[in-house]
């Protein structure tokens, strides 16, 4: 519903069941920063078919994807033999995760799905005028929306998880107070002489330090986030 309404959706799916599957439109396999697959996702079963990777009946395409990839199916078991290499003056390691990913790799770049792909994006350069030097402008990173529409956001969510969990705001502002009460017994009753001027120096020192490491609990905010947003 949200995606019929203009929305642009990221999601992460873990091992995704049939049914969901069988609403992808396109499907890419990335491993090791290489891609193995691009292109329609009903017809990824019959390319794997095709390089020789059968998928078993009554099994989930994307756990027999996978399962390739990471060198468990029974299609890698029975075509491991064909992919080792030839050169015996070598020792090769006994690695199937990191050979399977080479071998569909290189299938894939000899792959008509591979070509097409490569002559679409061919078109688009040649539709952009790609010899044309880009201005710096063009390589600057740029946002959709403005620095106003992404602080409001920002602030607007922050205040939710603010009223969201009460505990820690409690927390903080009994702290506050009584270090307050703390200071304020402490530099009680200061005399008007050098002395005293030195002593506001000092509670002013003490409060302003006090109110700089105060902030830093919001580190924990953006580590929280960062993981999230990663």
């Amino acid at each position: 519903r949200l995606s019929r309404r203009g929305r642009t959706i990221i999601f992460s799916i873990h091992q995704p069941r049939y049914s969901i599957f069988k609403l992808f439109d396109s499907l890419t396999l990335l491993a090791s920063g290489k891609v193995l697959y691009h292109g329609p996702a009903k017809h990824a079963l019959e390319y794997f078919s095709s390089i020789g990777y059968e998928c078993e009946p009554f099994n989930n395409p994307a756990d027999f994807f996978l399962d390739v990839i990471n060198g468990d199916s029974t299609a890698v078991a029975a075509s491991k033999e064909d992919h080792r290499p030839v050169d015996t003056g070598k020792v090769a390691e006994d690695n199937v995760d990191s050979s399977v990913v080479d071998v569909l790799h290189q299938k894939y770049l000899s792959s008509s799905l591979y070509q097409s792909t490569k002559e679409a994006l061919g078109k688009v350069e040649l539709g952009r005028g790609s010899k044309q030097r880009l201005s710096k402008q063009e390589h600057e990173i740029t946002y959709a929306n403005g620095f106003l529409t992404q602080l409001y956001w920002v602030s607007k969510r922050s205040l939710k998880n603010l009223i969201r969990n009460p505990q820690a705001s409690i927390a903080q502002i009994a702290v506050t107070i009584i270090l307050a009460l703390v200071v304020g017994a402490i530099f009680f009753g200061v005399k008007l002489d050098r002395s005293g001027i030195q002593n506001r120096v000092g509670s002013l020192f003490f409060v302003t330090t006090n109110q700089c490491f105060s902030s830093v609990s919001a580190i924990e905010l953006f580590i929280r986030d960062k993981k999230l947003f990663v």
